[in-house]
């Protein structure tokens, strides 16, 4: 793997920002070197720009994000050892690439923060800039201390020798970089932005990723306020129809809301464009069932992320999030695996009805980071850790009311805690959220030893409690010459 160079040489290589109608565009930035850059308004906004672009080579972590864990499993064709724990070591491929990209970010990010305040420019628009800049190095540094612990913090552009010698941060020291972060960010970013700037971290954008980064630390208190802020803003809703949000035609459309009117549930998204920005998830997701058409077909792929019997357990009867969320069959054939006998139903949340059919690894439908109902459950979650569920209640049943559920009343705190748990999963199964939510929770070892999905039973049988973190990447040790030290276990 290549080394990670966090310097602004790494500015030097070609960011081909490709335009298309709904996504963040600029022109390659060939201007990015040493002592020039930036010099001026446009170029303080391509390097902005620039910083996004990390987020569009995030199908490791999205896979990282919820497989293996209750709801998701990977076929037997390609034993990944981040998912069944097999010889999984400071050499592995996805924790090396999780690492480099993340740091990539973090530069680019850095090279906006440090340079764009001495660019004379619209003040305005320059607070917004460096704003964006501190959102997106706070979801990389998020991204870095979930996955490895404490990470090597930077704030500035570093040269080549900073990185010899460097050591790791503490976890309370990269969270507390975040939260500052995201801090400064809501102070400058707008609710909301024209057409030609969506996609834009927004201010709703920032204080939802706050009360995740709060309730990740169970900071009950302060995950509240957040989630009340970004429910109390009035830009998002519930969309009344669940399967309306699984299409590239839902993205950056007003939709029916559950309440009435028309409401926008999208926080905030990865963007991503068939052929310019193309997407992996379609094809990780899905099926390699022949009967379907192969990787290049809708519904056909490469079996990365499978939906476990446990998660279809998890499905009230009248769930109408169900039939979406876990498919058994497609265009008039039962799903059945050739390489994982007994696997066979998918997600359907990647099939993009009615977008552009998937072509390999190459699609066109967005990635939710954090949707409306989310922050609702966030909100139930923090509420009933802090007094119980009286006042959690009605968060919950939002959320359940759009999936054609009962509202719950009269649980304890304890059973309020099971059934948000239950809710997490069949409201936002398969994006990206499900092991971090097992991991703050702090039962992600134990769910997977004591899953009832078969293809959970190697995993089940092989993950260790270090398990919990991933390795740093050997490489990384080696260029800090040994002073970055290695998670323990590995």
């Amino acid at each position: 793997m290549r080394r990670i160079k966090l310097y602004i040489v790494f500015l030097m290589s070609s960011i081909a920002l490709i335009s298309c109608e709904d996504i963040i565009t600029e022109e390659p930035l060939d201007f990015l070197v040493p002592g020039s850059f930036p010099e001026s308004e446009s170029d303080a906004i391509a390097a902005t720009t620039a910083a996004y672009t990390r987020l569009h080579n995030s199908i490791i972590s999205f896979y990282y994000g919820f497989t293996p864990s209750d709801i998701a499993f990977q076929g037997q064709h390609n034993k990944r050892p981040v998912s069944w724990f097999l010889d999984l070591n400071a050499n592995n491929g996805d924790a090396t690439v999780m690492w480099q990209q993340n740091y990539q970010g973090v530069a680019l990010a850095n090279s906006v923060i440090e340079f764009v305040p001495a660019v004379s420019m619209n003040e305005n628009l320059k607070s917004r800039l460096i704003g964006e800049a501190k959102f997106l190095r706070a979801f990389y540094y998020f991204e870095l201390v979930r996955v490895y612990g404490g990470v090597p913090i930077l704030t500035t552009v570093a040269q080549p020798d900073d990185l010899v010698g460097i050591t790791r941060n503490t976890v309370a020291e990269v969270y507390n970089l975040i939260e500052q972060d995201l801090t400064d960010a809501i102070a400058v970013l707008p609710l909301s932005y024209g057409s030609t700037d969506a996609g834009r971290a927004t201010k709703g954008a920032a204080t939802a990723m706050l009360a995740r980064v709060h309730l990740t630390q169970n900071e009950w208190a302060d995950a509240n306020n957040r989630a009340e802020e970004v429910i109390a803003s009035g830009q998002y809703g519930l969309v009344a129809d669940y399967e309306a949000l699984w299409s590239q035609n839902a993205e950056y459309v007003l939709l029916p809301g559950l309440d009435g009117g028309s409401v926008n549930e999208n926080v905030f998204d990865i963007q991503f464009q068939q052929d310019e920005r193309p997407d992996f998830k379609q094809s990780w997701v899905a099926s390699r069932d022949t009967e379907v058409g192969g990787v290049n077909a809708i519904g056909g792929g490469w079996e990365n992320m499978l939906p476990t019997s446990d998660y279809l357990d998890m499905f009230e009867p009248g769930d109408n999030r169900k039939d979406i969320s876990y498919v058994t069959e497609l265009n008039g054939n039962v799903l059945e695996s050739p390489r994982s006998p007994g696997a066979g139903p998918i997600t359907g949340k990647y099939l993009n009805i009615g977008g552009d059919s998937p072509r390999g690894n190459n699609g066109s439908q967005n990635t939710y980071v954090i949707r409306y109902s989310d922050v609702l459950l966030m909100r139930a979650e923090a509420e009933n850790e802090l007094n119980g569920p009286t006042n959690a209640y009605p968060f919950i049943n939002k959320v359940r009311e759009r999936a054609g559920l009962p509202p719950l009343s009269g649980l304890t705190q304890d059973e309020f805690r099971t059934a948000l748990r239950k809710e997490r999963a069949t409201e936002l199964g398969f994006e990206g959220i499900r092991k971090f939510d097992l991991l703050r929770w702090g039962i992600f070892v134990e769910t997977i030893q004591n899953a009832q999905e078969p293809w959970l039973d190697v995993p089940g049988a092989n993950i260790q409690s270090h398990h919990v973190l991933m390795p740093v990447p050997a490489r990384e040790v080696e260029i800090s010459e040994g002073s970055i030290e290695q998670n323990p276990g590995y």
